[in-house]
């Protein structure tokens, strides 16, 4: 029998961490977004444009960091510890370099890659200054990524907890001195949010490294006696087999960012920089609700490498339960308070006036966006790796583009419809994604497996 009250406190011990780490994340995003939108709006629009490119960077990564959770907690599951460590080992030696050379790419190339986004004069130079410095964190994100998956997938959600506090609060205080020139350092405006990124990161990167290495870290206990510096094939290939499609499912949503936001400074600058902003209001309203992606992903795998069928539907069950809690809440405040939330962000009466309709727009993006969450762990842990990858494609490039290109530069409407493109997106591709879990009722995959391994 399946003792609820462990199913929750499984659950809360878990998601707790993950989603303070998270909340954290998003909270000093949106701190530093308050304070550049203090800024005018074209260093806004330079930021906006420069993030394109290195969370695009960013979500290839973590969809391959995906990959490392879910073999990481596979490997857990069944006891194999010193396999844990190898599968870190080998995705710190694969996916580092390709870390180096987009960084290479991007600080050769700046104006070529940007330009891309906009010709502006105004925004482009900004935006080349901006990335030029930025774009040195990427490294040092896959370095975070990595570790964060490495505790993740063996249970341990409070040490990256900690060093994302250890980490935004770098941000949030070297972003404030170099943003406003504070604490005897120059007023460097949007050029110090820059600095401020790089070096959080690196921070971040760093201390996750040595609290895995140290004498009693958790690789200090998974002991495998092989050569960091020989590739494992195998190991590598388990891997990006696992995250690859997690990480094009993230590329999809970056590249279709790209038109976006072609579509949307085309409508101008203000449009852009309240487009920016409405976003981190947005995530300051979801993020309660973010770290259940990492939740679903970790305990459906951790079931699945245990073979319990009862303790993957239990977690199923009641990760449904909460997260839809979590959705009328999300929606309800952002569908009730608009005004609020960009007020934090600006103080600019265009600004706010444009991204107050962004964001009622986006109470109704918020239940199948948070819900969403569960079905793609779930899935994603009982071996299906393409299919949240296929709903993400379908949703974007079969929904949110086609019908924001054909607002913004066919029909000529106005903005709120390209808003109204993206809700309809999140709806879609929650509707496929219940109907692909009933269809191949992912709920029972553990019994399914244990017929397999029988008859084999």
């Amino acid at each position: 029998m399946i003792d609820k009250k462990k199913i929750s406190k499984d659950i809360t011990k878990l998601a707790i961490p993950v989603v303070l780490e998270n909340m954290l994340q998003i909270l000093a995003n949106v701190i530093t977004a308050a304070m550049i939108g203090r800024l005018i709006s074209t260093d806004i629009s330079a930021q906006g444009i420069s993030q394109r490119v290195t969370q695009t960077y960013w979500a290839l990564f973590r969809g391959l960091g995906i990959g490392v959770t879910v073999t990481v907690a596979l490997a857990y599951g069944a006891g194999k510890l010193g396999r844990c460590r190898r599968i870190a080992e080998q995705a710190y030696l694969a996916i580092m370099p390709v870390a180096v050379f987009l960084t290479a790419i991007t600080l050769i190339f700046p104006e070529q890659i940007l330009s891309i986004f906009t010709d502006d004069a105004v925004i482009l130079s900004r935006g080349i200054e901006y990335t030029l410095i930025a774009v040195w964190a990427v490294p040092f994100t896959v370095l975070t990524t990595i570790n964060t998956s490495a505790f993740n997938g063996q249970g341990n959600t409070k040490t990256p907890m900690y060093i994302a506090i250890f980490l935004n609060f770098i941000n949030v205080i070297v972003g404030y001195a170099f943003i406003f020139g504070k604490f005897g350092c120059p007023r460097l405006g949007v050029i110090g949010a820059a600095i401020a990124y790089v070096v959080s990161q690196a921070s971040g990167g760093l201390l996750g490294l040595w609290l895995l290495y140290k004498p009693n870290g958790f690789f200090s206990r998974c002991i495998h006696g092989e050569n960091f510096f020989k590739p494992d094939i195998g190991c590598i290939k388990e891997v990006v087999a696992t995250g690859l499609p997690a990480a094009a499912e993230n590329l999809f949503w970056q590249f279709s960012a790209v038109i976006l936001s072609k579509v949307i400074l085309s409508y101008g600058s203000d449009s852009y920089a309240a487009y920016q902003l409405g976003l981190q209001a947005e995530m300051l309203c979801e993020m309660p609700s973010v770290g259940f992606l990492t939740t679903a992903t970790t305990l459906g795998a951790r079931a699945i490498g245990m073979r319990d069928q009862e303790l993957f539907k239990a977690y199923y069950k009641q990760l449904l339960k909460v997260s839809s809690v979590l959705a009328v809440i999300s929606f309800a405040a952002l569908f009730l308070f608009p005004g609020f939330f960009m007020g934090f962000l600006t103080d600019n009466p265009a600004l706010h006036a444009i991204g107050v309709k962004y964001v009622f727009i986006m109470s109704f993006a918020q239940p199948p966006q948070i819900l969403s969450k569960i079905y793609t762990g779930m899935t994603r842990a009982a071996g299906y790796k393409r299919t949240p990858m296929l709903v993400s494609f379908i949703g974007i490039w079969c929904v949110r583009v086609p019908m924001a290109l054909l607002c913004a530069w066919v029909l000529h409407l106005d903005i709120t419809f390209i808003w109204w493109a993206i809700t309809l997106d999140q709806i879609a591709r929650i509707l496929i994604s219940i109907g692909i879990f009933k269809k191949k009722d992912i709920v029972n995959t553990i019994s399914r497996l244990e017929k397999q391994e029988a008859r084999a």
